[in-house]
């Protein structure tokens, strides 16, 4: 036993001490997002309402029972002329015992059938809105992770800027010691040693939040090292390949089932006009007999019921400008699911442009730097040319950081938007 308790400590230690991936942090929230879990719940509630309403269309068994006692009893004796004998009928008992099983079944009720029929479908449209919250929960996500990514990035280079304000810092108070440089110049290396600190610690709060928003829309927690994610910066396809798929999309979906679930209830509306004819079957039991002189009797029936009245006109119009108003929303849905794929195109477009311009910026910064503090060492630049050399390297460096995370973000937003797994071995 404490051979297999090691093994399984182990085996826990060695899972835990695994890189968390994107894909990680995906599941984990696809399982405990609130978000998520609301939506859960909401589909769970309209399949219940469903099944609200079409068990409603079944028969329905209802109980009754009574203990009455009357001051007065009712008895009726009927003599036999012929054997003499006198039979006891009991009217009313003093003490009177009712007992009643009755059963209904709705033959024909047209405004319940179309309800039902409506609940079904918004069954099927609160489906569609779970798919397109989990949709919002990895966008959520990827943002986050990114973010965190990028945050961590930053404060990479924010600590390679402080070592160097630090080398140079030291390498300036030398130089004083020995005469070659000035107390002007020593102010200057400490001036910028303490802002490249103030930057550093400035990111150092940034991580902390990027790392506590990816842990909250994730509930997992996030590793101490995150990779920024890499690109070969092809283009997409036409941003028309992506505009063909928004008919297949949760959110156009969700809508045209709720204008079909709203033209639904405007029929039942309608068959409001139409009679509700239902049959009963009830089972009696009493001890007041009466002249039937049966302890147990029962009865059936069909009955019909018409209502007219002016809320039944009103209710139509209700539900009329319900539907037309489901349409409009649909409407607008589609319109808006472009315009979110044309933006993400676009936006996509510009990351990956920027992402190609900034390789080069970096690049001439490193070598404008190394060219400065060269000259400077031999006497041919000034300290300033050397520390401005240093910021041009760390904002090209932060602007490559910023550009690879836009990149990353668009790209996956831009599938999101059209409805496209996050990963090539994705299926749905």
């Amino acid at each position: 036993m404490k051979t297999l308790a090691v093994g399984m400590g182990l085996v826990a230690a060695q899972a835990a001490a695994q890189p968390k991936t994107l894909k990680d942090f995906l599941a984990s929230a696809d399982e405990q997002n609130v978000d998520r879990r609301i939506s859960l719940e909401q589909r769970q509630r309209a399949e219940a309402e469903f099944r609200a309403a079409w068990t409603g269309l079944l028969p329905s068994l209802s109980a009754s029972a009574t203990w009455t006692h009357n001051q007065f009893e009712a008895v009726a004796n009927f003599p036999n002329p012929a054997t003499g004998a006198v039979t006891k009928l009991v009217i009313i008992p003093q003490d009177q015992l009712d007992g009643a099983l009755r059963v209904d079944v709705p033959l024909i009720d047209t405004t319940r059938w179309f309800r039902a029929l409506a609940s079904n479908t918004a069954q099927q449209s609160a489906a569609e809105r779970e798919q397109l919250t989990r949709d919002l929960v990895k966008r959520q996500v990827v943002g986050a992770y990114y973010g965190y990514a990028a945050a961590l990035a930053v404060r990479e280079s924010s600590k390679k800027s402080v070592a160097v304000a630090e080398a140079q810092l030291k390498l300036i108070e030398i130089r004083v010691g020995a005469g070659a440089a000035t107390e002007l110049e020593q102010m200057r290396a400490r001036a910028e040693l303490a802002r490249n600190r103030q930057t550093l610690a400035d990111v150092e709060s940034l991580v902390s939040t990027t790392r506590r928003s990816l842990n909250t829309v994730s509930f997992l927690e996030p590793p101490a090292d995150v990779a920024l994610p890499t690109d070969d910066l092809h283009p997409e396809a036409a941003v028309t390949t992506f505009e063909e798929k928004v008919p297949e999309l949760p959110t156009i979906k969700a809508a045209d089932l709720d204008v079909e679930a709203a033209g639904k209830l405007a029929t039942a509306s309608r068959l409001a006009l139409v009679p509700v004819v239902s049959g009963q079957f009830t089972q009696r039991f009493t001890n007041a007999t009466g002249f039937q002189n049966q302890s147990t009797l029962y009865n059936a029936g069909v009955g019909l019921q018409w209502r007219i009245d002016v809320p039944t006109f009103q209710n139509m119009q209700v539900q009329a400008s319900a539907e037309s108003t489901a349409k409009l929303a649909a409407e607008r849905a589609r319109l808006q699911a472009r315009d979110q794929i044309f933006q993400d195109w676009n936006r996509l477009e510009a990351a990956r442009q920027k992402a190609e311009l900034v390789q080069a910026q970096v690049a001439a910064a490193q070598r404008a730097s190394q060219v400065a503090k060269d000259r400077y060492a031999v006497g041919a630049a000034t300290q300033v040319d050397v520390i401005q050399a240093e910021r041009d390297v760390f904002g090209a460096e932060v602007a490559q950081i910023q550009a690879r995370t836009e990149l990353a973000t668009a790209r996956a937003g831009l599938r999101l938007s059209a409805g496209m797994p996050l990963f090539s071995d994705e299926q749905r």
